[in-house]
């Protein structure tokens, strides 16, 4: 599956794959949202594309919850280029679920 234009997206992990996967802004991405316990890594990704960066450290809530309310119905695309389980699960509770049915 290739991102479309106009399409949302979550980047677990911003350290250098994570950047790579910045390729939502080359494939026409509206909202790429990059996410990372390490908050100096948000000046690098807003320069490479991310148009919002957050911690998950910052919230109570699970990040899950966080995404969907910050583009009102879930991501379209998630990238988890961490390798670690609980990320990959949260970018798949992020999705949006309906997107793609008929």
């Amino acid at each position: 599956m290739q991102v479309e234009p106009g399409s949302t997206c979550a980047v677990f992990g911003l350290g250098g794959v994570g950047l790579s996967v910045m390729g939502c802004k080359a494939a026409g991405a509206s909202q790429i949202i990059g996410i990372d316990i390490n908050k100096d890594k948000f000046g690098k990704a807003k320069e490479l594309g991310a148009t919002e960066c957050i911690n998950p450290q910052d919230f109570t809530k699970p990040i899950q919850e966080v995404l969907v309310e910050m583009t009102g119905y879930g991501v379209d695309y998630s990238f988890e280029v961490i390798g670690c389980t609980d990320s990959l699960v949260c970018g798949l509770l992020a999705q949006n679920l309906f997107r793609f049915s008929g």
